[in-house]
């Protein structure tokens, strides 16, 4: 990828970033600095991404990784893919917003950096979402599993009644409140993905969520909890009836109903074990929903314990360490020090313990004309 082509592809990124964030706004939360520790990470990303992703390509190609990663409960899907540009393209940002605006105080090694990142998400973006970059881009359809998977799904899924829809909407969203506090308030761990035609006025539908803790390794440090899950990973797959869907790139789905509980007319549940995705039995959600509540409460009380120090490192962490599900496909997490980096613990930590906002944010929320004159929200690379 030469230069030119880079900075197409950058002011399409920029598009993306600056739509999602527009939607999203600043975040905050009453255990975590969210909107701070989001910055970090960024400029963290910026930092260490180029490594690991040149690692990860000595391995496998973007392609080829894209292609293995349509499959029920990836750890590669639209959220993981979304977070190349998002992270190491903003932070980029604002590491050339403190130098004036100046594209040219990128050194040449970065901009080579910049160059292959930037090339990586292309390839392995048009592989997975099958010629498009984005859900944005497909039509806000998430589309991460092929016909044969679905298939399948839709012959293991059950006549649910009103009832029972219920009861495991709500095993669901007692698992997201877990899954979302062991990221430090964020979605990480779940994706939504759909829709899939089942016939004229009904369609599937996916919530999956990864990384639970099952008493075997946990995701972070602090995800350890006397309470286990049954399995380390839930899919829910929902069939709909007169539901009205679309997705983000965030791997986030709206619905219209927003409460579809009624229009539910079948459900199933599965978990991967490595290459094997599974049925389970409803039984199992009993023993999900005991390890959501007594897990809950556990790690609320270990982070209100914590200091603003704390919660901020282990936020930014928690971010940069979603680009293991990378290096878990090639299996070289180990090789790595997900710590944050040196210069991201004496610079940015310190600033970010003083402020939750970075002066370079609202270059993302220009007018549309301001954006024209000046150009795009993601500084493109010189041309010289």
């Amino acid at each position: 990828m030469n230069v030119q082509e880079a900075n197409e592809l950058i002011a399409h990124a920029s598009e993306l970033v600056d739509y999602q964030v527009s939607k999203r706004g600043l975040l905050e939360t009453q255990l975590f600095p969210v909107t701070a520790y989001i910055c970090v990470s960024f400029y963290n990303a910026y930092d260490m991404l180029y490594d690991i992703l040149k690692k990860v390509s000595e391995k496998i190609t973007p392609e080829q990784l894209g292609i293995e990663s349509r499959k029920i409960l990836s750890e590669i899907q639209a959220l993981s893919i979304f977070y190349i540009p998002l992270y190491y393209m903003v932070g980029r940002m604002g590491e050339i917003h403190q130098n004036k605006g100046d594209p040219a105080s990128e050194t040449i090694e970065k901009r080579e950096e910049t160059v292959f990142v930037m090339d990586f998400w292309k390839r392995l973006a048009e592989s997975y979402f099958q010629g498009n970059l984005s859900v944005s881009d497909s039509e806000k359809k998430n589309i991460a599993i092929n016909q044969k998977d679905v298939d399948w799904t839709i012959d293991h899924l059950v006549d649910i009644a009103k009832e029972n829809a219920g009861n495991i909407k709500r095993t669901m969203a007692n698992l997201e409140i877990v899954s979302f506090l062991d990221e430090c308030e964020a979605r990480a761990k779940i994706c939504d993905h759909g829709p899939y035609p089942i016939n004229d006025n009904e369609i599937l539908v996916f919530r999956e969520i990864s990384h639970l803790f099952d008493g075997k390794e946990p995701h972070f440090p602090w995800s350890e909890t006397q309470a286990t899950a049954p399995f380390s990973n839930i899919a829910f797959a929902y069939r709909l009836k007169d539901v009205n869907v679309e997705f983000d790139d965030f791997a986030t789905m709206d619905t219209e109903p927003a409460d579809f509980t009624n229009h539910v007319t079948g459900a199933a549940i599965f978990t991967r074990d490595k290459n094997i995705v599974k049925p389970l039995d409803f039984d199992v959600l009993e023993g999900f929903n005991d390890y959501a509540s007594k897990a809950n409460k556990e790690l609320f009380l270990k982070f209100s314990k914590w200091d603003r120090k704390q919660r901020l490192i282990a936020g930014a962490r928690a971010y940069c360490y979603g680009y293991a599900r990378y290096t878990n496909q090639v299996g070289i997490t180990s090789n790595f020090n997900w710590d944050l980096t040196d210069k991201t613990m004496n610079k940015y930590i310190p600033q970010f313990m003083e402020s939750d906002f970075d002066p370079g944010i609202p270059r993302l929320m220009r007018s549309r004309s301001k954006k024209k004159r000046e150009g795009p929200s993601l500084y493109l690379l010189p041309e010289e």
